[in-house]
């Protein structure tokens, strides 16, 4: 039994849920976050039907939306662990990807995450955790996601900077890049199924949601480390090392 809080966005579904679900489980005060009511009082009834010995809440805003986030930033009280978990994907090859397309992803995926870290930092307590979710694609890139890869750069450069920020409080921030099968990247898979005549290519071979889940809340926020990107699949997990400088030329 665990007396901490945890604050998850995007919580209704996919990792969310199952980082929610495992939160529960260990008794944790979990607050769970989503953008439909009627979707977030179902999730918050399971869990409360499930583990009845765990607090569970529900708060319902949408991470682009600064006012809500800064009225719920008045009226959770103090949290241990904020997981910036909402995201969205919206896949198109570069000459065919439209301004609104971009627009979104980046309102949610990356100032979404500024509206609810910036306004819940003070909610934090000292010695607290946040989690950011990365992708693979924001290290390497990945065809037709340019504005996904953009956003989600974004968040560990946004990792590093507050790991640094937020030491004086002793506040970790961590990045993690999950591989599951989930909603949102269903459909890419689809895509990538009939690229390669139905068979995923090894290097697509991805675990579930359960999996990153056991990650977060059985190592990630227990770690002492700061400004680190993680990366699970499956029942692997390991580190992105820091980019490495080369000098090229030293002119005389």
């Amino acid at each position: 039994m665990t007396n901490k809080t945890i604050l998850i966005t995007g919580a209704t579904r996919g990792i969310g849920w199952d980082i929610a679900t495992l939160a529960a489980q260990a008794q944790y005060h979990v607050i769970l976050n989503g953008r439909n009511q009627e979707q977030l009082d179902l999730c918050v009834a399971t869990l409360r039907t499930r583990y009845p010995d765990a607090q569970i809440e529900g708060v319902v805003f949408d991470v682009t939306d600064r006012a809500a986030v800064a009225q719920v930033a008045l009226s959770v009280g103090p949290i241990d662990i904020l997981v910036n978990n909402a995201g969205i994907a919206l896949d198109s090859w570069w000459v065919k990807m439209s301004p609104k397309d971009w627009d979104d992803v980046i309102a949610t995926n990356l100032t979404g995450v500024f509206n609810v870290t910036h306004f819940l930092t003070g909610n934090i307590k000292n010695g607290g955790q946040i989690v950011m979710m990365t992708s693979r694609s924001a290290m390497l890139g990945n065809m037709g996601q340019a504005n996904y890869a953009a956003s989600k750069a974004g968040l560990i450069a946004l990792t590093k900077t507050l790991a640094q920020e937020l030491k004086r409080r002793d506040i970790r921030v961590n990045c993690l890049s999950p591989a599951a099968l989930t909603d949102m990247t269903v459909p890419a898979m689809e895509k990538v199924k009939k690229r390669y005549d139905g068979k995923l290519p090894e290097e697509w071979q991805i675990g579930s949601s359960k999996q990153i889940a056991e990650f977060v809340i059985n190592h990630l926020i227990n770690t002492t480390n700061t400004g680190q990107v993680y990366a699970v699949n499956g029942d692997e997990f390991g580190y992105w090392e820091e980019p490495t400088y080369h000098t090229l030329r030293i002119k005389s």
